[in-house]
């Protein structure tokens, strides 16, 4: 039986049933492998530990190259690991020019210096078979021996912390490639203070900080389906339930004004900049402190429970809503928009 997958990451059944059972020669190096919210591949190899992450930039147009460098960075860096070297695959429509090529360059370029790190290798091309430009990208890192996380990691009682705000990076993304759109609803400062988001995609810092200060036992980047889908993605890796404070969510004031000019949840919008850390509750302090320290804003937002107890959403006036599996990103609802109008 086959059915029509919809836009947006390949459902979770389609996953187990699919992808995890075409898996190639099993690895007894490969410590991490592929699973539900796992972002990125850990391997031991001759007493190091080597952190692989790739994924591609298909949800935004004007800024894909720096994006691509962050998000992968970003998944290295939720194991444990500082980014150390780049790969990428560049895909152009027919018709591209040099220019185009070479302005995702110098964002890949300043990306990789932003993080200290080096462009290894990568393919590009000019296809007929798509209409905008496409990278993929693949990251490479190294963990110290004996020291990684994953997804899997978190454990009943653990408090759940997430780093800056929720709708990072599709605030940015709408804000710059669908600035036309934004532009009949809200005025150009709150536009550009959105489009300057893309500053803030980077959690390697947030991730490698909250690590030292000690006591973190899972982390994941929530990207494509928004911080919602990422604390369903944290709970399904650990097999444990999870209780949600919906009002403590912190939205940036650019984000819900961009939400509420277009009809979306912020909660459902792509989330790189964003650090889900599930941790020790006698360490939760700690790490908030030392996040600040930095300059990294950090907030408790729930806490992990037996799997018996739900995954459940709840707010101070005493309402509550399940967590559901992942749905699609409500970024996607915008260039549905975009191409109607």
């Amino acid at each position: 039986m086959t059915g029509r997958l919809p836009i947006g990451k390949v459902p979770v059944s389609s996953l187990k049933n699919i992808v995890f059972r075409n898996l190639g020669m099993p690895d007894s190096w490969l410590l991490v492998g592929p699973g539900i919210g796992e972002d990125a591949a850990v391997v031991r190899s001759d007493g190091r530990l080597i952190v692989l992450s790739t994924d591609p930039v298909t949800g935004a147009m004007a800024n894909i190259g720096w994006l691509s460098v962050h998000i992968n960075a970003n998944d290295v860096a939720t194991r444990g690991a500082r980014p150390k070297w780049y790969l990428c695959s560049v895909m152009l429509p027919k018709g591209s020019s040099e220019d185009a090529l070479r302005k995702i360059m110098r964002q890949i370029h300043r990306a990789c210096l932003s993080l200290k790190v080096t462009v290894a290798g990568g393919h590009s091309e000019v296809t007929p078979v798509i209409n905008r430009p496409i990278v993929v990208g693949f990251m490479v890192g190294e963990a110290e021996c004996g020291r990684y996380f994953s997804s899997s990691g978190a454990e009943v009682g653990d408090l759940l912390i997430v780093t800056k705000s929720s709708g990072i990076e599709g605030t940015a993304i709408i804000a710059t490639d669908f600035t036309d759109l934004l532009k009949k609803h809200l005025d150009s400062t709150t536009i550009r203070r959105a489009q300057l988001l893309y500053r803030r995609i980077s959690v390697v810092e947030d991730a490698l900080t909250a690590l030292d200060a000690g006591g973190v036992h899972a982390m994941h980047d929530p990207t494509e389906g928004g911080v919602l889908c990422g604390i369903w993605e944290l709970a399904e890796a650990s097999g444990l339930g999870v209780r949600i404070y919906g009002d403590n969510i912190p939205i940036l004031n650019e984000t819900k004004a961009v939400s509420k000019a277009l009809g979306l949840n912020p909660l459902r919008m792509m989330s790189s900049g964003s650090l889900l850390i599930a941790a020790r509750p006698s360490s939760c302090e700690r790490i908030i402190s030392r996040l600040s320290r930095r300059g990294i804003e950090a907030t408790l937002i729930g806490e992990f429970t037996d799997l018996k107890q739900g995954r459940k959403i709840v707010y101070r006036d005493g309402g509550s809503a399940d967590l559901k599996p992942p749905f699609p990103d409500d970024v996607y609802n915008v260039f549905k928009r975009s191409e109607e109008e």
